[in-house]
């Protein structure tokens, strides 16, 4: 995707309508535009697809206002100059990428662009793109980190820091990059965000320092994470059930006093915040979100009368691996590579295991925690692969 004209002012500054698109996830978006310009009277929306859900595409929608906002929280907190260089590593149709050109273009600092899918599994190819640029300021996922780590990849002397996002961050796997120079900067945040909630400057994930653009509270009906800032989304766009998916409709990101309700559960300090769970079946893999019971909706469709479970067993390197799990007379029936023929690549499933019958709860749901309890110890190791 094209990220000359995101360092330039006039991007930043225009009301044309921009569609941040994965281009391995087409979807339909005829009449999108239309929608979020005439219908909604938004101008200067950046619309964001979120990340790895199936089913029918749902988009963040942005405007660049919140994401210029969201930049100069970040560029505040971590004292960023027109003497920093960043290196751009991050896919731009996520926050995250997009969000470093926006910082670079308030602070005046330069950017080298390193495309998000030329990494390689031993990370040498953007280690020495950091070295080449003399870059001082990056960012990477969980994913990224634990390729650097697990090679022994040593930091470059030029960083100052190397923003980490989109994932559940292992503080053993942040202990190992600090012994290899890495300058660590644990982050929390999300796309309705506009990239960064709170961020530790000292490498700490337990205790993330809440930026300067946001007011926080616990919301009183679910417990969660409530956010209330300038770097808002405007709201979600997506299909309009009632007319067949024909239309489209949009969700307002706030209530009438302008706060989000996340679905995270949260811990917090003074002006601190530390991450504890998500309440929703959504999981973050390799950085993308996969709803697993959406993904089980595609699955049932091909499995038609097979009763199975897709589980989530959390892994180093991806954040999380998809297991499928199946009765032994049924494993036979089931191809794995033709059904991941049909998912995107983080969606695919990693395994597939056999158990005679499903534990239940009380309430007659599957039990997930006593499957995950079961099998998290019978899936291989998967770093080789």
């Amino acid at each position: 995707m094209e990220t000359a004209r995101l360092t330039d002012p006039e991007y930043w500054q225009s009301d044309a309508c921009d569609l941040r698109l994965n281009p391995q996830r087409p979807v339909d978006v005829a009449g999108l535009v239309d929608f979020i310009e005439q219908d909604l009277g938004i101008l200067g929306a950046v619309v964001i697809p979120t990340s790895g859900t199936t089913g029918q595409p749902r988009f963040v929608v942005h405007t660049r206002k919140s994401l210029l906002a969201s930049a100069a929280a970040v560029n505040r907190h971590a004292t960023v100059t027109r003497d920093d260089h960043w290196l751009a590593g991050l896919a731009t149709f996520h926050v995250g990428g997009l969000g470093i050109y926006a910082r670079a273009m308030l602070s005046n600092s330069s950017v080298t662009s390193f495309e998000w899918d030329r990494w390689s599994r031993d990370g040498q190819a953007w280690t020495k793109a950091i070295e080449a640029a003399g870059a001082t300021l990056a960012s990477l996922t969980p994913t990224h980190l634990h390729d650097l780590v697990r090679h022994g990849v040593m930091s470059p002397r030029s960083l100052r820091g190397i923003f980490l996002g989109g994932g559940r961050i292992d503080p053993g796997l942040l202990e190992e990059a600090k012994r290899l120079g890495w300058p660590i900067w644990p982050s929390y945040g999300s796309s309705e965000a506009g990239s960064q909630v709170a961020t530790s400057l000292v490498g700490d994930c337990d205790r993330l320092e809440i930026l300067p653009c946001w007011e926080i509270r616990i919301s009183d009906l679910n417990q969660c994470l409530a956010l209330r800032g300038d770097a808002l989304f405007s709201g979600y766009v997506m299909r309009d059930a009632a007319s067949d998916f024909a239309r489209w409709q949009f969700l307002p990101a706030s209530d009438a006093e302008g706060w989000h309700e996340t679905k995270d559960r949260v811990r917090l300090g003074e002006g601190t915040l530390s991450f504890l769970s998500r309440t929703d079946d959504t999981v973050k893999r390799k950085g993308e979100l996969v709803s697993i019971s959406a993904l089980e909706q595609i699955l049932a469709a091909q499995l038609e009368a097979i009763p199975f479970v897709v589980l989530p067993v959390p892994e180093p390197r991806s954040g999380v691996e998809l297991i499928l799990i199946v009765a032994p007379e049924s494993k036979r029936l089931i191809d794995l590579d033709v059904i991941n023929e049909s998912l995107s690549p983080v969606e695919r499933i990693s395994q597939l295991l056999t158990r005679s019958s499903l534990p239940l709860t009380v309430s007659g749901k599957i039990d997930r925690d006593a499957l995950l309890q079961e099998f998290a110890c019978e899936v291989r190791e998967w770093g080789d692969r």
